[in-house]
């Protein structure tokens, strides 16, 4: 199995020298050749580096691009690798990997190069539902990998056929694309310089899954950079530093595109044309379903409704949890909602670990606190002008000691002056 590493890299000098420092660190069980594709930007320090650095896995090739593609069409290029090779590593400059990524990657690559429903393979497993930002937690079974519908760009494998194949797509659908009701509206949201958005669509439109581990072989450090404008920690995930990689691929947990556990249809009994899995608030039931499950409070009648205790949520589906914080309504009949602030700091606190803070207690909290610097700052004027004041007593007693001093210099010499002439 002929497997290579492609490094994807612009203008992040510093990003990319982290990326190789990480690759050196990693195990390889046998030669592999490595790609540095560096896109033409303002500088040639990338190029350089790319060009001095050495590689001692195996062979190194560097391709520099004498104009500017962009990020999508970079990406999509790198792509033709596979014709060289039975399967490509994707490592974009902003990631590192883990010691045994290339163990992991390897193994699976063996396992699913030839499962016509696999799209991919990723490095990275998500602990956030990057639609919402909401903590995600998979279910975990007697697999070592689990199956969601999204492509992923933070490390992943690509094999030849599963690509090909979605290469044939890509080119009859790459032009733009706005909202559409079956894919997630932060999707369609995203730029048209993406790619991933594109890799994604393919999915969830031909039914295709990505393989994803539970304990992460990449992070991602989101460095500012084209797409970029603020760096941020909030894709650094908990990665493995294993070297022994297990090999139990069989996985039996699947999530779609919104992070919904595709196993909820069989507990609750219905199917997917009746049932809107919707926990984190990303699909708002816009296939319009009869049956839609969600923590909102919502103008429907409570078919069912589970309490939020065990972790991951599905849990409390399927153990049948009791409680008033996830509902499954009827749409077809309406019903009054009834809010009330002990559910809202219930959802805060089973999502967060935290009591929820409104904006009006917030800004109450910040007016305390503003009041107490008032109050410090009126303190410490006071002793300023205590101070000021005290000093100012301080100099004029110093001054009267001098002008006493001098008065009894003064008195001591006309007492001798008196006495000598009392003598003569």
């Amino acid at each position: 199995m002929d497997i290579a590493i492609c490094v994807i890299a612009f203008n992040r000098l510093a990003s990319l020298k982290r990326l190789l420092s990480s690759l050196d660190n990693a195990v390889y069980p046998c030669a592999v050749k490595l790609y540095i594709s560096v896109d033409k930007s303002d500088t040639n320090a990338v190029e350089k580096c790319a060009e001095e650095y050495i590689w001692k896995f195996g062979d190194k090739e560097v391709i520099l691009h004498e104009e500017n593609l962009g990020l999508r069409k970079h990406v999509i290029n790198c792509g033709n690798l596979l014709k060289k090779h039975d399967a490509v590593i994707m490592l974009e400059d902003d990631i590192i990997v883990a010691p045994g990524f290339m163990l992991f990657a390897r193994a699976a690559v063996e396992e699913y190069a030839n499962r016509k429903e696999i799209a991919g393979i990723s490095l990275y497993s998500f602990h956030i539902n990057y639609h919402s930002t909401q903590p995600f937690i998979p279910l975990k079974e007697d697999s070592d990998v689990f199956m969601m519908q999204n492509a992923q760009s933070w490390g992943q494998v690509w094999m030849r056929e599963a690509w090909n194949e979605f290469k044939v797509w890509y080119d009859e659908n790459s032009g733009e694309f706005g909202m559409m009701p079956h894919l997630p509206s932060s999707i369609c949201g995203w730029s048209n310089k993406s790619w991933l958005k594109y890799h994604t669509r393919y999915c969830i439109e031909k039914d295709k899954y990505f393989i994803y581990p539970y304990i992460s072989y990449t992070s991602c450090f989101s460095d500012v950079g084209e797409h970029v404008k603020d760096s941020t920690p909030l894709f650094q995930t908990p990665m493995s530093l294993e070297i022994e990689i297990r090999s139990h691929f069989h996985p039996t947990v699947k999530y779609d595109t919104y992070f919904e556990n595709q196993r909820i249809y069989e507990w609750l009994g219905m199917s997917h044309d009746e049932l809107c899995i919707d926990y984190y608030g990303d699909s708002g039931n816009r296939k319009a379903c009869r049956y839609w499950l969600s923590r909102l409070l919502l103008p429907f009648k409570v078919v069912k409704s589970f309490g939020l205790q065990l972790r991951p949520y599905e849990l409390n589906i399927r153990y049948s949890v009791a409680g008033n914080d996830l509902f499954l309504y009827d749409t077809e009949q309406q019903e009054e909602v009834v809010f009330s602030e002990e559910y809202r700091n219930r959802q805060f606190f089973y999502l967060y670990g935290t009591q929820y803070i409104d904006k009006k207690s917030l800004e109450g909290e910040i007016e305390i606190y503003k009041q107490s610097n008032l109050s410090q700052k009126k303190t410490i004027s006071s002793l300023e002008q205590t101070i000021q004041g005290q000093l100012h007593t301080i100099s004029i007693l110093q001054k009267k000691l001098i002008y006493w001093k001098r008065g009894t210099i003064v008195a001591f010499l006309i007492i001798i002056l008196i006495s000598i002439l009392l003598l003569h």
